[in-house]
């Protein structure tokens, strides 16, 4: 017979495990994001500075550059970086908390 304790921890670990593939899968999608925060330039645009330079009209880059960047942000993905920070947040106030007396222990 499946005892209540061992329900708890299999409910858990898969929190816990769904934890850990939200925070990795916002973790890889960092590279994604630079690329999306490129700017590029788009045939139309390079055109329409080449006219502009035969013109002898003023050129200003902001003019010419298209900034691409898509959102993928959703309520999970939300929720999924909120708990990651959250859990680095008091991870690291928790590390701090034991290294801290350990260093007191120590140089005491």
């Amino acid at each position: 017979m499946i005892s209540y304790k061992k329900i708890f921890r299999g409910f858990i670990w898969f929190l816990f495990l769904g934890f850990l593939v939200l925070y990795f899968s916002q973790a890889s999608g960092y590279y994604e994001d630079l690329n999306n925060k490129k700017s590029t330039l788009t045939e139309e645009k390079i055109k329409e500075f080449e006219q502009d330079v035969k013109s002898g009209k003023e050129i200003k880059v902001e003019n010419y550059v298209v900034n691409i960047k898509k959102d993928y942000g959703n309520k999970v993905s939300s929720f999924g970086l909120f708990t990651s920070k959250a859990f680095a947040k008091y991870f690291k106030i928790g590390m701090n908390g034991i290294f801290g007396g350990i260093d007191k222990m120590v140089n005491d």
